[in-house]
């Protein structure tokens, strides 16, 4: 035919395909964990079946809850009995010939310190300040107890938000996990089931192979970074699966060759050869690192709309490295054995879903439907859907405004002060007060003109411009008016600003400069109030001109320029220990601490001074060293002679020798200078004779 109803069968758009590559892979998956529960100890009955919708969660919780340990010391030997000759298997053989009365002894000692220091203290784990009932589980969690058993618990444990997560270790972190795997008993006995133990005696392993699965479980990370790994680390797994969404999965069927794959039963979706050949090519696609199938010229929106030339997708494809760790062999045979697992069930509908966990979760339904009532609302359009099912849109209203009718326009309320507000911990101080005139019809009037700020000294606060006709009416006035225009600093509590910042209006100009932390404000004393109501701290503010109409806002700009590193944690993606300012590792001590260690320094410093005035007779020399008490160690000017001129050289030499009594002036004729002794920076000799 002339057209090829492959190409209809765009991969950007075959959602069945893209569901065969799925399941193929986490069918793949899913034999590799039923192999780990079995060499775990685990039986096959316990293990869910091949047509398991869930079986790859099954899976997991089966080897996750393979060894079950209650948190309570009085059942170690329960554990000991049912658990520890299928454990001590997987552990290496160090471990494993320890006696079994030791490891049970250690145990209860273990648990009896992670639940007394659990129950004496709070939560030092971030994390566990959120728990609904931390130290009350009923069984253990290695990754969640372990930490407690030291006290005090590490400081690199405390505050995840502070630390990164390791990433770039995953595959360090897993080939070491394997190596101690690989020690115990049931791996020995699988590799001398497999003929693999005269090869690891002769030392003749690869060393490729020893690196393979590491590397593909770095690259595996470094994947899951790309779509939210670090968060997904940062939460509780049970609020993590909790927030999944849930619901009945439909179950695949292949066709016969005859029937159409669009004729899907409830319940099912039908699927042809054509789909099959998709997802082998997805799959191709994912291992080259093309996940994103509109990136291929076959494919292209552009050409396809304009008719240009464009390469196949296998093309394309033969042109890119292959995967090392995976070949396209290997990937259709994922597919190969996933359709021959369909194709064996000959029509039986797959076991039912756990009702009790469905309802744990938000169905996929409601996801849809939120995520469409957010697109519906979002912007400053509203659309409201009709009687008949269409669609038509208004204008949203903005918060704190009313319509006028008249201008067809809407307009902004009269703000009020909060009800909420606490007034208890706001201050005010009065910036300016100015006398103001102004002309009218029936003559000149004066009033007063006030600027107050107002504030709690943690970060919140307010400008106000009051008028009236007496100063204190004025004063009322803008605090009235600042407690209606309260704003927030970003600030860091305890911690020095991140940056300076700098407001400008017109002419006028405010600096804010960050100190290290303990050194305090600096700044005019007149504008230490306006500081402290502020709430700043350890900082140099500085201002231009003197007009607090337009300072007060220059002002106002250099405190909207203050961010704080969790808000730019949040705009950046990065974790906090990425974001420090040049002085949060230094500290300025209280002076008042090295009093004490100052003293013998003082005293010493006095003593030289004294002696030098007694030396000097109480007269004034300002460029002589009269005691050896004033020598001080390190570089004099004189010793970077080498890089002065021949005149600089010779003066500094006659400044050096300048005869100061009887003696030196009768040897100093014995001496020549520099450029008679010769050399560039050689230094004077005596000679003999005239």
């Amino acid at each position: 035919p002339l057209f090829d109803p492959f190409k209809a069968y765009l991969p950007v758009v075959n959602q069945r395909a893209f569901l065969l590559a799925l399941e193929s892979v986490v069918a793949s998956l899913a034999d590799d964990l039923e192999t780990m529960c079995l060499l775990a100890g685990l039986h096959q009955e316990e293990l869910p079946s091949q047509d398991d919708p869930l079986r790859f969660k099954l899976l997991l919780d089966a080897l996750f809850g393979a060894f079950p340990l209650k948190k309570d010391p009085s059942y170690v030997d329960e554990f000991m009995e049912a658990h520890w000759p299928r454990l001590r298997n997987l552990l290496p053989e160090e471990i494993a010939r320890l006696p079994q009365d030791q490891v049970a002894d250690w145990l209860r000692g273990h648990l009896h310190r992670v639940r007394l220091n659990q129950r004496r203290h709070t939560p030092k784990i971030l994390l566990h300040t959120k728990a609904e009932r931390f130290g009350d589980e009923e069984w253990y969690s290695f990754a969640e107890d372990f930490p407690y058993d030291d006290d005090p618990i590490p400081g690199e444990l405390a505050d995840e938000r502070n630390l990164d997560f390791p990433l770039e270790r995953a595959g360090e972190f897993m080939s070491a996990f394997l190596g101690a795997l690989s020690k115990s008993p049931v791996a020995m006995d699988a590799e001398r089931a497999t003929g693999g133990a005269d090869s690891g005696a002769s030392g003749s392993t690869d060393p490729a192979q020893e690196t393979d699965v590491p590397d593909q479980f770095q690259d595996l990370v470094w994947d899951l970074e790309k779509v939210g790994l670090r968060n997904w680390l940062r939460m509780d797994t049970g609020d993590l699966e909790r927030f999944l969404p849930k619901g009945q999965l439909a179950t695949l069927r292949l066709v016969p060759d005859g029937e159409s794959a669009k004729a899907n039963v409830e319940g099912q979706i039908s699927l042809d050869a054509d789909d099959v050949e998709v997802a082998k090519l997805m799959l191709r696609c994912a291992a080259r690192g093309r996940a994103d199938l509109l990136d291929f010229e076959a494919v292209d929106p552009y050409k396809l709309l304009h008719g240009l030339p464009a390469r196949e997708v296998d093309e394309e494809l033969a042109e890119l490295p292959a995967n090392q760790h995976v070949s396209d062999d290997v990937l259709g045979d994922l597919v190969d054995a996933h359709t021959a697992r369909l194709r064996s069930r000959d029509g039986r509908a797959a076991p039912r879903m756990d009702e009790e966990w469905l309802g744990q979760g938000a169905t996929i339904e409601e996801i849809y439907r939120k995520e469409l009532d957010f697109y519906r609302t979002a912007g400053p359009v509203e659309w409201v859907e009709g009687d008949r099912g269409e669609y038509s849109w208004k204008w949203k209203q903005p918060p704190n405004t009313f319509w006028d009718p008249r201008n067809q326009v809407y307009v902004q309320e009269r703000k009020g002060v909060d009800p909420t507000l606490n007034l208890k911990e706001m201050r005010q101080h009065l910036l300016d007060m100015t006398r103001m005139n102004g002309m009218v019809k029936s003559g000149r009037i004066s009033y007063f003109r006030a600027i107050v700020i107002v504030g709690n000294g943690k970060g919140v606060y307010g400008f106000g411009i009051g008028f009236g006709n007496t100063p204190k009416e004025a004063r009322a006035d803008a605090a009235v008016k600042a407690l209606q225009n309260l704003d927030y600093i970003d600030l860091d509590v305890g911690r020095m600003l991140v940056t300076p910042t700098r407001g400008v209006e017109y002419k006028h100009t405010a600096t804010i400069i960050p100190r290290p932390i303990g050194r305090g404000i600096r700044a005019n004393k007149k504008f230490l109030p306006v500081l402290y109501i502020l709430g700043l701290d350890n900082c140099k503010v500085k201002f231009m001109h003197n007009k607090w109409f337009t300072r007060m806002r220059a002002l106002k700009r250099a405190l909207d320029g203050i961010m704080s590193r969790r808000t730019l944690a949040n705009m950046t993606g990065k974790r906090y220990s990425l974001l420090i300012a040049p002085g949060d590792h230094w500290v300025h001590w209280p002076d008042r601490w090295f009093q004490e260690i100052r003293k013998p320094y003082d005293a010493k410093h006095e003593h030289a001074r004294l002696v030098r005035k007694h030396t000097l007779h109480f007269k004034k020399r300002g460029n002589t060293i009269a005691t050896a008490l004033e020598l001080r160690p390190g570089w004099r000017k004189e010793n970077w002679i080498r890089w002065n001129s021949p005149l600089d050289r010779w003066l500094q030499y006659r400044r050096r020798n300048q005869p100061s009594s009887a003696f030196d002036a009768a040897y100093s004729k014995d001496v020549v200078p520099p450029a008679a002794a010769g050399g560039r920076g050689a230094m004077p000799k005596p000679f003999d004779g005239d």
